[in-house]
């Protein structure tokens, strides 16, 4: 019997030595699968806000260039090559940037690669930087906006190349840059979190040579905030993560690659975070579960397997919880409750929507300062709790971006009309409301931008806010994103021309070709009108109805305008005849243009046989202006003439006040005057008019001897068209 007792004492210690082991063994799997989760939301973590670091700097980058290229005074002073004008119009900007540490370099560089502007040294510029940096040689060739990580001259830097464009003329870039210590500086404000920087060194001893660094395999350490960095082994540097003990400290290490507009790796940031409390905490429970167990075997043998499960299940669903708890942390807004950002990043990452509207509080800054941070908070949840009421009976989730911001994501696929209608419902609600805050009554406005796309890989995020900007900016409470890259045939039409024109002032391929305006009764010729046309590479003749309506909407027109000027004044010194040009308003409105006309009268005494067409099918209401300009240029003998006159907006009052010579009928008249009743009803009364006023009257498109005929027998004083004389390169 005792041998039957020591046996079965013996096995029963036995079994229970054997429910110990399978209880130990499941329990200490179970802690080592939670701390590896836990791991791995660490690397997240570290992930995550290098990320956030990163766009963090791309936005202040970005934010500067929209700041630079909003103001139409610094695109118009690089259009001009004005350095001076363009540095004192852009410092400004940088220096703000700069004092914020959000910048570190700022320039222009022009369409040819050459560096135009420093604004942290503007004395030095001319060099060509395209040839010496690929990724600014890529923006110049594709003239799209770049963000990357580059290596130069002076630091390892984040850059931003933004091309600028006037009118769809391309100009050059705008490059903005900070240097990679700032995304040093952006992790370094986070509790807990180490971080070095690692660099290809073989392209740091290229650009850096006089640099002496730490090195692990072909990697360079350049920066770090930590000594922990310098001490881990070669052979471990660079993995993408993994546990390392340094002065009795545990830390999680993980490494993310950094590449470069091009795609290749450059760099590798590693990070590193103190997980000493989890080792400790992880250790302390394994210790307390020994004794557990051991306590609950020896009370509850019988049911010890059952005992270790529920125990285990227990453990696990407190572990659960953690990673729960963490997992909110991460996605969720603090002050509101509400999903964030990285949240709506996630969850379009995934697809799961089609359209974003972001929302952003009118003039919350001032609300802040006003009532204090305090009431500011309570009317961003007020805010919130009113945003998820309003979108209740909508497919929309909610979300908080930062700051003063949210954002609405359409979770089913809407028309774009009535997505439209959505939002100005939705905007239309919030924008009624008012908030009664600690017994402050506080009236709130939203500004709302929104995007839908229905195609896979749409930016959603970036279009909405960029519509969100141009609604803050232009003072709109909803602006909805128009895709402006799918340019039409006329758009390249104009970038075409406009190229063309700019090629033809700078190889000097103007030409004034001259139309004789004949008396009707004689046929002989009483002056010339100067025509301008382009000598095309090839030799041939393009007439100014292929470019002249693209000129006059670039800034280019001027240079037509000033060209006509002095070369018919050349003419007026070479020849006896008398010429006419045509002016338009803004011409006689140009400060540059006028000075340039009182200018070669007054050097000059061939005044009595210049004539300046008016065009009076622009309709002139800056009448004061217009009719000064008539009087200034009358006292050196000049006559005037009101050009397209009955195009559709004549005005015969206006006449009687300007003191003019000539009236020219417009073309749309005189081309089938002949069999046209109504037009020699419309130009008998011009004629008869211009009589009374004692004004003498031009036809022009005068093509055959019928319409001549018909001129003559109206009384028309003279003739213009093809029918007499074509436009010809001399006199």
């Amino acid at each position: 019997m005792d041998k039957i007792r020591i046996k079965a004492t013996l096995l029963s210690i036995f079994i229970v030595l054997l429910l110990i082991g399978y209880f130990f063994f499941n329990a200490i799997e179970s802690k080592k699968h939670s701390l590896d989760e836990k791991m791995q939301e660490h690397r997240e973590l570290l992930q995550n806000i290098y990320k956030l670091s990163v766009l963090g700097a791309e936005k202040s980058l970005n934010n500067l260039a929209f700041q630079m290229l909003t103001d139409q005074k610094v695109v118009d002073a690089f259009e001009a090559r004005d350095r001076d004008t363009l540095y004192r119009l852009a410092l400004p900007y940088f220096k703000e940037a700069n004092e914020r540490n959000e910048v570190h370099l700022s320039g222009f560089i022009r369409d040819d690669g050459i560096h135009f502007l420093r604004l942290t040294d503007p004395k030095k510029f001319g060099d060509d930087i395209a040839a010496k940096r690929p990724m600014i040689a890529e923006a110049l060739q594709t003239r799209k906006p770049i963000v990357s990580l580059d290596v130069t001259l002076y630091n390892i830097s984040i850059v931003t190349l933004v091309p600028v464009f006037k009118e769809n003329h391309f100009l050059g870039l705008l490059q903005a840059s900070v240097k990679i210590d700032k995304i040093q500086e952006s992790l370094d404000t986070h509790d807990g979190i180490k971080s070095a920087l690692a660099f290809d060194s073989k392209i740091l001893h290229k650009l850096l040579p006089n640099k002496h660094l730490k090195e692990y395999g072909k990697y360079a350490l350049i920066s770090s905030n930590d000594p922990l960095f310098e001490s881990l082994p070669n052979d471990n540097f660079l993995k993408n993560s993994y546990l390392y003990t340094y002065n009795d400290r545990a830390y999680f290490i993980a490494t993310e690659e950094l590449r470069t507009y091009a795609n290749k790796s450059l760099a590798k940031i590693v990070c590193a975070i103190d997980v000493t409390e989890d080792e400790i905490i992880y250790k302390q429970e394994i210790r307390e579960l020994i004794v557990v167990s051991f306590l609950v075997l020896v009370l509850l043998s019988i049911v010890l397997h059952f005992g270790f499960k529920t125990l285990i299940d227990q453990i696990n669903n407190l572990s659960s919880q953690h990673s729960k708890q963490l997992h909110y942390q991460l996605y969720n807004d603090v002050l509101t409750r509400l999903p964030n950002r990285k949240a709506l990043y996630e969850d379009l990452s995934h697809n799961y929507y089609r359209g974003v509207i972001l929302l952003n509080i009118d003039n919350f800054k001032e609300m802040n300062d006003l009532y204090g941070h305090e009431i500011g908070d309570k009317i961003l949840n007020a805010i919130s709790e009113s945003l998820q009421k309003a979108v209740i009976d909508y497919p929309l989730s909610v979300y908080k971006m930062h700051a003063d911001e949210y954002a609405l994501a359409l979770t089913e696929s809407l028309p774009e009309n009535k997505f439209q209608n959505l939002c100005l419902n939705i905007l239309h609600t919030l924008n009624e409301k008012y908030y009664d805050i600690d017994g402050i009554t506080i009236f709130v406005t939203l500004a709302m931008g929104a995007d839908i796309c229905f195609e896979d890989g749409c930016d959603l995020i970036g279009r909405a806010d960029m519509a969100l900007k141009t609604a803050k900016k232009s003072g709109f409470s909803f602006v909805k994103y128009h895709d402006e890259l799918h340019i039409k045939e006329e758009y390249l039409n104009n970038i075409s021309w406009t190229k063309k024109l700019k090629d033809a002032i700078d190889d000097h391929r103007f030409a004034l070709y001259y139309q004789g305006v004949h008396d009707t009764s004689t046929q002989a010729v009483i002056e010339y009108e100067a025509l301008i046309r382009i000598i095309d590479k090839d030799g041939s003749v393009i007439p100014p109805a292929m470019f002249l309506e693209i000129a006059k909407k670039t800034r280019l027109y001027i240079h037509i305008t000033h060209f006509v000027i002095n070369e018919i004044f050349v003419q007026l010194h070479n020849t006896p005849y008398s010429y006419s040009i045509n002016l338009t308003l803004d011409d006689i409105l140009n400060q540059e243009t006028q000075k340039m006309i009182y200018t070669l009268l007054k050097q000059s005494d061939v005044g009595n046989r210049l004539i300046f067409e008016i065009l009076e099918s622009e309709g002139i209401e800056n009448f004061e202006e217009v009719s000064s300009f008539i009087t200034r240029v009358k006292q050196y003998g000049c006559k005037i003439a009101i050009d397209d006159f009955g195009s559709g907006y004549s005005n015969f009052a206006y006449l009687m006040r300007l003191n003019v010579d000539y009236l020219k009928i417009d073309g749309s008249l005189i081309r089938n005057l002949d069999i046209d009743l109504s037009a020699q009803d419309i130009v008998r009364t011009i004629v008869e008019f211009a009589n009374r006023l004692n004004v003498q009257t031009i036809a022009e498109f005068v093509s055959s001897s019928s319409i001549y005929d018909e001129c003559k027998e109206l009384g028309i004083d003279y003739i213009q068209g093809y029918y007499l004389s074509q436009p010809q390169a001399t006199v």
